[in-house]
C-alpha cells in the first residue's frame, strides 16, 4: 500500500522517552506542509499505545502501522483539525 505514498520526512524516536518522542513527532509535523507524509519510527509498548492516538487527536491521519526491525513504522499524513 505505502509504495505509492511519497514520504517527505523521516523521524526515528525509538529509544526516547514516550513524552519526548511525541513532542519530537509533533514538532516535525508542525514544520511540514499540509498533506505531507512523515515516516515515524517508534518503540513498541507504551509509545505504540499512546503516540498514534495522540497524533490522531491532533487531526493527523495514520496511513500505515507496521512492524519495523526494532519497534514500529508509522506513516502519518499531516492534517490540521481546522483548515
Amino acid at each position: 500500500m505505502d509504495q505509492k505514498l511519497a514520504v517527505e520526512h523521516t523521524l526515528d524516536v525509538r529509544g526516547k522517552e514516550r513524552g519526548d518522542a511525541f513532542r519530537a513527532a509533533r514538532e516535525q509535523l508542525a514544520e511540514m506542509a499540509e498533506e505531507h507524509i512523515l515516516e515515524l519510527f517508534i518503540d513498541d509498548g507504551e509509545a505504540l499505545r499512546t503516540i498514534p492516538f495522540a497524533l490522531r487527536a491532533d487531526g493527523h491521519e495514520i496511513l500505515v502501522s507496521e512492524p519495523a526491525q526494532r519497534g514500529v513504522r508509522l506513516l502519518v499524513r499531516k492534517r490540521s483539525l481546522i483548515p
